[in-house]
């Protein structure tokens, strides 16, 4: 089972390409799950919208905090590997048929991702270049060079 976590607040002007995204998988996920922090515009009467069965929607949450919300979509997610997504990504339609292929073998899946304008014109064509992302584990500490919503992990890890 495949489930995607993600965090919203007052995320009405993206949510509605990144659900998108996500149910057109070219391999479909079984749950979405989201916690909205209580948003005041209009992202939970469009993920409402979608009227659809794979999507989860927690609402009425107060923690002021992203942390604390994706940590809350994550006690929810009942998924043998959960994917995170913030609320204003757009997933290439392959995204998780590529990196399911690798979670057989790892724990732990982190993509690369392009940055986009609010026009979708891309203004960075590779995280990992602009991070200087590698290989290390003093190196990801002193300053981790991934970004959490470009990750995949097998459900054991969150122990």
């Amino acid at each position: 089972m495949i489930s995607v976590c993600i965090p919203t607040f007052n995320g009405e002007k993206f949510i509605k390409q990144q659900l998108d995204s996500i149910l057109n998988q070219s391999m479909p996920v079984d749950e979405i799950i989201i916690s909205d922090d209580s948003s005041s515009d209009n992202t939970v009467k469009i993920i409402k919208s979608y009227n659809n069965n794979r999507i989860k929607l927690i609402e009425n949450q107060t923690f002021k905090s992203p942390i604390f919300n994706l940590e809350n979509a994550l006690k929810k997610a009942n998924g043998d590997y959960i994917f995170l997504a913030d609320q204003d990504d757009i997933w290439y339609d392959n995204k998780v048929e590529i990196m399911m292929k690798h979670l057989k073998d790892y724990n732990l899946v982190v993509s690369n991702c392009e940055i986009i304008d609010e026009n979708d014109a891309v203004l960075v064509h590779s995280f990992f270049k602009v991070m200087n992302s590698g290989k290390g584990v003093f190196k990801n500490l002193i300053k981790n060079t991934y970004s959490g919503n470009c990750m995949a992990l097998n459900k054991n890890l969150l122990k």
